[in-house]
């Protein structure tokens, strides 16, 4: 841990800083998120009944300003005193109505603040329901192992680790769960992650203002694409001719009235009234054929909600990132070795360095460009606005006061519309490293993964789990592939177990690229890619049986490790293959099956892929030609006496050895389908 006195100085709020590590070291991630979570209910109750006297007020207040008024001027008799009544009443009356609509918007922010606590304990729970559903983008959709993994869907890793709230973040994210990347750039998003996690406060804090931009819409915030798109006035010639020929007549009017005022010229009062009357018939008929579309613009770059303000308030905030390369120091001891082993200097634990230096310190940096913006987005939201919206018109009528406001928007975007794309991309990792460091925060006993020791090993693992399932449902196992036997048979009953420890695998090797911490004591790997055949599914529309397709799939398998033998021939830092196959070809008969499994395997070993296969065919792994490649393990079942019937149980743990048992008949027995069995009772399990 950083000392205090080793602390980076920060741009502002470091106060919350100080408090966000108070809060880290005194409260788990689930208290805290409970504690705030019931504050939030009860400044929501102290806000209704603030409300409810609010309304009484605001209606006595109108009745009596709208009495005191109406008698005041209807009659003689306390004049004086019954219209300052009245319009003290009334001034009352609007002040009332302003702290309305702030008790209103501070309503907005608790609701939002509770559906985020509730999404945070949620996740902690497993309770899958109650988390915001995260959208797949295409670079998750196009892998093959996704669904085999479940990397996206109801119950899946998006949905565990993902607090990303824009797309740049979703994308970011995403990316970096799909590829696989080097051990130096894994270990730089470790140390910026490591450095997250003690600022639950800020991390919170940024998540909360991204939040509140929108509400679950994919591109909430339309200035990304506004800003690389080519500026609307040149490619309307005749919108933008015309925004300088009405007002000028308009100008032109005046300016004749003006004379025939001090001149006393009729003639000039004519031609000025006729002026007039051309320019504001113009004004009015641009405004209804172009004005929309200049207001989606608008729409566009302020956002919904007023998203320019948060985002905004979103990079200044950015500005607090510690990043200091002399004083950014690793979080846990695992780190600590990681950095020695890699030879990572803490300098290279650049990126929240970048993503500060974008958001506030380059020359052309996010909070630069956004104050200017926010400048213009005020007279653009002139016509939105209820006390300016007289005046808008008036701006409107005589001088096309959005084509003004589009100009000075268009003259930002060549200023500043090159970087926006950067800017929101460096939020876009900084919300991926606080998906990171929430996890980290929330499960503090996971462990850091770190490369092998040596080349010998392709994985050590110790107490790996499956990080989808609750924690009190989670089993956990060690595992370790060395190079003589660089294949793992995995053998069972059914339901024993094999396909979750699969799924574990493969999911802490997803995990493990982003800087998160991986639901395990110890994991060494190198810079794998994945490649499985777990979820097969038929297609009767395609006319492709579940056997040929498995066939296609273990193809792809094939295909992807002979390829990545290749490249590592010219290129060592390709990633190396771990394989994960369940049951395969399960539509043909045993012989065959041994010949076509051993045929598979041994392909995949040629090309120095290294995995798991799992099987409840004892034949297939007492295979001499799979023995002498691999190691064995299982998983197995016991049974027990309950309420006078027999109950088959797992305990899910992974043993030395072929499985001693099977299940198969006795799960027919339980059932009631063997033919010597009577049918289970209602209750029968």
């Amino acid at each position: 841990m950083t000392s205090p006195d080793n602390e980076p100085e920060v741009a502002t709020s470091k106060d919350t800083m100080q408090r966000a590590r108070l809060d880290h070291g005194s409260l788990s991630a689930r208290s805290a998120y409970q504690q705030a979570s019931s504050e939030c209910r009860n400044a929501l109750d102290l806000l209704r009944t603030q409300h409810i006297r609010l309304v009484w007020l605001r209606t006595a207040l109108f009745f009596i300003a709208a009495i005191c008024l109406l008698l005041g001027y209807a009659g003689d008799s306390y004049r004086l005193l019954l219209l300052s009544i009245g319009w003290t009443t009334a001034a009352l009356f609007l002040a009332a109505i302003i702290r309305h609509e702030h008790l209103r918007i501070r309503r907005l922010d608790l609701e939002s603040d509770l559906r985020l606590y509730g999404h945070l304990l949620a996740r902690l729970d497993r309770n899958w329901g109650n988390i915001p559903h995260q959208p797949a983008l295409p670079v998750i959709h196009q892998l093959a192992y996704a669904d085999d993994l479940d990397l996206a869907g109801s119950t899946s890793l998006l949905k565990l680790i993902s607090m990303a709230n824009t797309y740049a973040g979703r994308q970011t994210l995403q990316s970096w769960l799909s590829e696989p990347v080097s051990w130096r750039t894994v270990k730089a998003r470790q140390m910026a992650t490591q450095t997250l996690m003690p600022l639950r406060e800020f991390r919170l804090s940024i998540i909360r203002k991204i939040r509140s931009t929108s509400v679950n819409a994919e591109h909430p915030y339309g200035l990304p694409g506004w800003s690389q798109s080519p500026n609307w006035l040149p490619t309307h010639p005749v919108a933008n001719t015309l925004s300088f020929v009405g007002p000028g007549i308009v100008i032109l009017g005046l300016l004749g009235l003006a004379a025939a005022y001090f001149g006393e010229n009729q003639t000039w009062v004519n031609v000025s009234a006729i002026c007039l009357g051309v320019g504001f018939l113009i004004n009015i008929l641009v405004t209804v054929f172009w004005g929309s579309w200049i207001h989606d613009i608008f729409q566009k770059v302020t956002g919904e909600h007023r998203a320019v303000y948060q985002f905004a308030s979103v990079f200044r905030s950015l500005g607090e990132l510690p990043c200091d390369p002399q004083k950014d120091t690793a979080a846990t001891p695992t780190a600590e070795l990681a950095t020695a082993e890699l030879g990572t200097s803490k300098s290279e634990s650049s990126i929240l360095c970048e993503i500060k230096r974008r958001a506030t310190e380059s020359p052309k940096s996010a909070t630069m460009g956004f104050a200017k913006l926010m400048n213009i987005v005020r007279l653009a939201n002139f016509q939105r606005d209820p006390v300016l919206y007289l005046v808008y018109l008036v701006l409107q009528l005589f001088f096309l006061w959005d084509f003004r406001v589009l100009r000075l928007l268009e003259s930002w975007k060549s200023q500043f519309g090159a970087e926006v794309g950067g800017w929101f991309d460096a939020l876009g990792q900084c919300e991926a490293l606080i998906s990171s460091a929430t996890l980290a925060d929330e499960y503090r006993d996971w462990c850091y993964p770190l490369p092998p020791e040596n080349e010998s090993t392709y994985l050590f693992a110790r107490a790996l789990g499956h990080p989808l399932l609750k924690d009190q449902d989670r089993v956990v196992n060690d595992l370790q592939i060395q190079d003589q036997k660089p294949l793992v048979v995995v053998t069972g009953s059914n339901m024993a177990g094999k396909s979750t420890f699969l799924r574990a695998i493969g999911l802490n090797v997803v995990l493990s690229r982003t800087g998160a911490p991986v639901c395990g004591e110890t994991l060494r790997i190198p810079s794998f890619e994945l490649a499985t055949s777990i979820r097969i599914r038929d297609s009767l529309s395609d006319g492709v049986s579940f056997f040929m397709a498995e066939l296609k799939r273990l193809k792809e398998v094939v295909d992807l490790a002979q390829k990545h033998h290749q490249l590592a021939k010219t290129d060592p830092d390709t990633p190396k293959i771990l394989f994960l196959l369940d049951e395969i070809l399960q539509g043909t008969n045993s012989q065959e099956r041994q010949i076509a499994v051993a045929t598979v395997l041994q392909q995949l070993l040629d090309s120095r892929a290294t995995g798991l296969v799992s099987t409840h065919d004892l034949d297939l792994a007492h295979a001499p030609e799979v023995q002498d490649i691999s190691q064995t393990v299982h998983f197995r079942e016991y049974f027990e006496q309950q309420d006078g019937r027999e109950v088959m149980r797992f305990d899910y743990r992974m043993r030395p050895g072929p499985t001693p048992t099977t299940n198969a008949l006795k799960l027919l027995q339980l059932v009631g389908l063997d033919k010597n069995s009577t049918p289970p009772s209602a209750d029968a399990s």
